[in-house]
């Protein structure tokens, strides 16, 4: 008996100290691959993820942003996603990610007029969702997304 349960606990720590958590990290790094590459055709997304900062940008203050693809399926994709001259994206364009090369792909705002500037990431993003669509929907007095910091970037526990 003694040693079947020294078997089991051997078991149990084996399995929940070391397999599960590699596999949990391995799924994890596969969905930020997958999320970072953003490289879709047209209609296919990535769905609920999590908006991090670039690398560059150093450390987050705030949490990283949940997002889903699913809960923005009532807006057209060319909403949110653009060309470099600001026109939506259509069918036939390929969509990439928001901080690709040439897009907001500013990590670091060096100067107040650098965080006034569109190629900042925090600025795009912050202007699209923030004061381009969720305040917009609330004034409107329409269904909104968040509209408060702690909303989009909730505090851990």
């Amino acid at each position: 008996m003694k040693k079947s349960v020294i078997v089991g606990v051997i078991f149990v720590f084996v399995l929940g100290f070391l397999v599960l958590p590699k596999l949990y990290a391995g799924l994890t790094t596969q969905h930020k691959q997958l999320d970072q590459d953003m490289s879709y055709k047209h209609g296919e997304y990535a769905d609920n993820w999590l908006l991090y900062a670039p690398v560059e940008y150093g450390e987050m203050r705030e949490a990283p942003s949940p997002f889903s693809h699913s809960v923005h399926a009532d807006f057209a994709c060319g909403d949110c996603h653009h060309d470099e001259f600001g026109e939506p994206k259509t069918e036939d364009d390929k969509i990439i990610g928001c901080m690709s090369a040439g897009c907001h792909d500013m990590a670091v705002a060096e100067s107040p007029r650098d965080r006034r500037d569109i190629r900042y990431f925090y600025k795009a993003y912050h202007d699209m969702c923030m004061s381009g669509c969720h305040r917009d929907l609330a004034q409107a007095g329409e269904p909104t997304g968040p509209t408060a910091c702690v909303d989009c970037h909730p505090k851990e526990d």
